[in-house]
């Protein structure tokens, strides 16, 4: 047989490839004897070549990529989408950028804008307990990219960390890996009637992600490019004459003789010109940052074989600290039908992301943990700051994160209503960090470390459908299949002080360092080495019935069996029944003229959360957990290897099982005027229960805590979205948008009947709120000791933790009137999530010209301003040997506020006067941001058509132009994960501009 190239004409961009899939389709049309050979028509779906055959042919329950045509019953879901076409007008650079503000349902926190870093994204609240760093990567949802399910991160590096600052590794952000012009639609799925086919991959919610594959017709070349400008920020910038002139004030009224003596001496002395020259840092810490990305992309083929391969390069300039990042994806998919009724889809994606982490001193003693001389801030004065910042280029600090995706899926159709489907997948991603740092900025004591982690999940699913229509009235769909998940993470980490040299930079972990070799002779060295799994095998069923598609009833259960349950409580069973009154279709409604739409919805379901450390499925565990507070997780003792109970960690039972979500969820659609008007509104409730949680044990046992089930969670809310066409002229066309989504949580148990619980600087109460601050009432000050309130019973002045108070103090409000100032005066106030948020959008057409502007919003939201309160508690903090005691470049700044509303309380009282969990630091962080403005014209004449040019479009964006808040201090967005702004470590998304171009011929 011989195979010719000329049935699509090949251009020269990937002549070979197409060359290539065009002899294998033409195989197949050999053997399938096809007399039809045409080209079908270009659509902009992933896989319109799947369209063309049959139902019976191509529906397989949600495991082909895309999965939109593949949900259970579309009909029950409540699921939000974004708009790709305005997404694809911006300069984002991960997926919860593109979800930010644009759909419902969702929370999105950004605590930083540095390019690449990691963010968080909530779905209907957050699930579990948010008390630290680590407790965010069990509450993220799962993204699903083509029928592959992305393998999170583990938190397990922190067991060997002292501060909970970043995650041990490169702390970039994993979703930063798709290109947005290689993205078709992002949905998320928030109900289980949508997404619990995923299982226990749906605890969280399912974001899912449907990039552009495979397409049949004429051969398309696609290239979009955009280029980019953000503005620095404006700062007030000061020196050592404004912070002096701000301390003088507490130092004339209250310090003594011996805290005179003890005044900084980096602000004594007036004439020094390193803290009392020119502000000036500014200059050399800041840039206008520029940014830029390129893709390109090449599909065809025919209804027996058709590809899609793109090529995409992103690079992002941070207009703060000379950080960026840059990323490099290739993704290939390709669709083929080797023999009558088999269909074999593969999807192969790689991406590499490198990352200029910023040089946060505090983040860098985090890495090294170690602390450095905190007496003497970097200068303002960037004449003496660049020497800084030339020995800092002595360092290194190179971070890569690579990623690759497989998919293969066969999909055969055993006759008109049966199918086979088997669908294999592989997410693997591993991460490279190199730090060292020199001598010269480090006390005289240079670190080097290495940090090499690995991530992997394989999945394979296999099922058979049977769909089948009866008397053209009554439809089911009966399907049966086989799932099972095999997790990894591992990770080698290691760190070495005072080596022989500033220019030997790496470090392997392993290394002798009683050899003579490039790292002998080292003082100190440790080498960790740790990994963890999580297999998961599940058996599910589906059954759907539908009835002259008004009635909708779907059950699918499914039995779960995790490997890091204990074997008496491997298996959770698992029910979802979802049901649809499709009511627009009813007779009494047919020919309205007003109602186009009206569909009444409901679902009922569980899944089960799978617990991700392996620790939790045989009880009490041995770990390397010999330290102490100073230094919590050595790995030798007196220098040699050492394992004991993980009293650290806690003692964990036997007789642990399946912690468990339930959800209800009630909606509505509504179609007004032919669908110019569409109003969707869901009620939800969401409880997670058997959530496991230490609490308390007698300090006798050694442990910190005994872990058991029995802690429940409940999120509720409601989530509104309206979307109407205002006017639709053959000219002149307005569309708009608006949505709202509300969120509450309440604690509804704890083990053992526990109703009341603290930890750290959080309370939980049962029956209350758990995103509650635990704040001490101010009430003003006492400006005499004669002030203070004193106990008639015996006599004795009002104290705070056993501190008497006195002139100068605090005065906060005594709510048990036991003239005891503690923790029983404190109240649960202020929420971190906000009571309602949302977006706003409008859309305006001119002919060619397009014009959208989109709007956020947040209501209710309070945030601690931590960076106030650490600015007045300037006497603590000097000289501290603790993080606490770091000042960064940034540190000579105005900090933005209202500093007459702070009372001029004593600094260097006991009593800890300006410490931030006090409503005085308590503000209002509500918002209105206008986030975005596209201006878009599409090029339409008559030559493009004869040249081939399908799509020319120019489009000029800006983002993040204008913010009203309530809020004192930053950006109210920018603030950490549990709603204390930071200042200079929580950075704000920039003003940018972006001009780009999006071709297809």
């Amino acid at each position: 047989m011989t195979t010719q190239c000329y049935a699509i004409p090949c251009k020269r961009v990937a002549g070979a490839i197409v060359c290539l899939l065009l002899s294998a389709g033409s195989y197949a049309q050999s053997v399938y004897k096809s007399k039809d050979t045409s080209s079908i028509s270009s659509s902009t779906d992933s896989i319109s070549w799947l369209k063309k055959i049959p139902l019976k042919a191509r529906d397989t329950i949600g495991h082909l990529p895309n999965n939109e045509l593949f949900l259970y019953n579309n009909n029950a879901g409540a699921i939000s989408k974004a708009d790709m076409d305005e997404v694809r007008k911006l300069p984002y650079n991960s997926i919860d950028q593109m979800l930010n503000g644009r759909v419902t349902g969702v929370d999105i926190r950004t605590p930083s804008a540095e390019p690449g870093k990691r963010t968080s994204v909530f779905i209907r609240g957050t699930s579990t307990l948010l008390l630290k760093n680590s407790d965010l990567f069990y509450a993220q949802p799962t993204y699903i990219v083509d029928g592959v399910p992305l393998m999170p991160e583990h938190a397990f590096p922190y067991d060997i960390q002292r501060f909970d600052f970043n995650r041990l590794g490169t702390e970039s952000n994993l979703l930063s890996f798709l290109d947005v012009n290689d993205i078709a639609s992002i949905e998320v799925l928030k109900d289980f009637a949508a997404s619990a086919k995923y299982g226990p991959l749906a605890a969280n919610g399912i974001i899912n992600i449907t990039t552009k594959g495979p397409r049949s017709g004429r051969m398309k070349v696609s290239v979009n490019s955009w280029i980019g400008l953000s503005i620095k920020p404006t700062v007030n910038t000061v020196n050592g004459e404004y912070e002096r002139n701000f301390r003088l004030p507490f130092y004339q009224q209250y310090a003594t003789e011996s805290q005179w003596r003890n005044f900084p001496r980096y602000l004594a002395d007036s004439t020094q010109a390193r803290y009392f020259g020119a502000a000036d840092w500014d200059d050399l810490y800041y840039r206008n940052a520029l940014s830029n990305g390129i893709q390109a992309a090449v599909s065809g083929g025919n209804r027996l074989a058709n590809f899609r391969f793109s090529l995409g390069r992103t690079a992002q300039q941070g207009v703060a600290d000379h950080t960026g990042m840059n990323r490099y994806d290739i993704n290939f998919g390709i669709n083929l039908m080797p023999v009558r009724n088999l269909m074999l889809t593969t999807f192969i994606n790689g991406a590499t992301l490198t990352r200029t982490r910023n040089e946060f001193i505090r983040d860098r003693s985090g890495d090294e943990d170690y602390l450095v001389n905190f007496e003497n801030p970097p200068s303002p004065n960037k004449q003496y700051l660049q020497q800084y910042y030339t020995y800092m280029k002595d360092g290194l600090n190179r971070n890569r994160n690579n990623n690759a995706r497989i998919l293969a899926n066969l999909h055969y159709t055993l006759g008109p209503d049966w199918a086979l489907n088997t669908r294999f997948s592989i997410d693997y991603g591993q991460n490279f960090r190199d730090l060292f740092i020199p001598t010269t900025i480090n006390d005289g004591n240079n670190f080097v470390s290495n940090f090499d982690g690995l991530s992997r999940r394989m999945v394979l699913d296999n099922s058979i459908r049977y769909d089948h229509t009866f008397v053209s009235k009554h439809h089911i769909d009966v399907t049966l299949g086989q799932y099972a998940q095999w997790d990894k993470w591992r990770y080698d980490y290691g760190k070495a002080y005072k080596g022989r040299s500033d220019y030997i930079k790496i470090y392997k972990p392993g290394d002798d360092s009683n050899k003579e070799g490039v790292f002998g002779n080292l003082r100190l060295q440790a080498n960790y080495k740790d990994y963890t799994q999580s297999n998961v095998a599940s058996f599910y069923t589906n059954v759907g019935y539908n009835y002259l598609e008004k009635y909708f009833v779907n059950l699918y259960l499914r039995e779960d069996g995790s490997s890091n349950v204990p074997a008496e409580s491997r298996w959770l069973f698992s029910p979802t029944l979802s049901a649809a009154w499709k009511i627009s279709n009813e007779e009494f409604l047919h020919g309205s003229r007003w109602l186009s739409t009206l569909n009444l919805r409901a679902s009922y379901g569980r899944v089960g959360r799978v617990l991700m450390d392996e620790y939790y499925k045989g009880g009490p565990i041995y770990n390397v957990d010999i330290g102490w507070d100073g230094n919590p997780n050595p790995g030798t003792y007196n220098a040699f290897p050492a394992i004991n109970a993980a009293f650290g960690t806690g003692y964990v039972t036997s007789s642990l099982k399946w912690p468990y979500v339930e959800q209800l969820n009630v909606g509505l659609d509504v179609g007004l005027l032919n669908d110019r008007i569409h109003a969707t509104l869901d009620v939800y409730s969401k409880t997670d229960r058997d959530l496991l949680l230490k609490i308390p044990v007698m300090e006798e046992t050694g442990y910190t805590g005994l872990v058991k089930n029995g802690m429940d969670i409940r999120n509720y809310g409601y989530e509104v979205a309206i979307d109407a066409d205002v006017i639709r002229g053959s000219k002149f066309q307005w569309s708009t948008g608006i949505s709202a989504y509300t969120n509450q949580n309440k604690l509804l148990a704890m083990p053992d009947g526990v109703t009341d619980m603290v930890i750290g600087n959080h309370r939980l109460l049962v029956g209350k709120p758990t995103d509650r601050y635990w704040l001490l009432i101010n009430d003003g000050i006492y400006n005499s000791d004669a002030e203070v309130p004193t106990n008639p019973s015996n006599g004795h002045k009002m104290t705070y933790q056993g501190a008497t108070l006195h002139a100068g103090d605090p005065k906060w409000k005594d709510l048990n009137g036991d003239y005891v100032i503690n923790d029983a005066d404190r109240v649960m106030k202020g929420r971190q999530v906000p009571a309602i948020q949302g977006y706003f959008s409008n859309t305006f057409r001119y002919k060619q010209l397009e014009l959208q502007v989109q709007c956020n919003y947040a209501f209710g939201r309070k945030i601690i301003n931590q960076a106030m309160a650490d600015h007045f508690d300037f006497a603590q903090r000097d000289g501290l040997d603790d993080v606490k005691g770091i000042k960064e470049v940034n540190f000579w700044s105005k900090i933005d506020g209202d500093y007459n509303k702070y009372p001029l309380y004593n600094p260097w009282s006991p009593v800890n006067a300006y410490q931030p969990d006090q409503t005085l630091f308590l503000e209002d962080g509500s918002f209105i941001k206008l986030r975005s403005v596209t201006l878009t014209y599409n090029l339409n004449a008559p030559w493009m058509q004869r040249a081939g040019i399908e799509q020319l479009r120019i489009y000029g964006t800006a983002n993040n132009i204008w913010r009203w808040t309530r809020y004192s201090g930053g950006d109210p967005e920018a603030v950490d994960y549990f709603g204390y702004d930071q200042g200079y470590y929580n950075w704000a998304a920039p003003r940018s501009f972006t001009l780009g171009f999006n071709f297809q011929f």
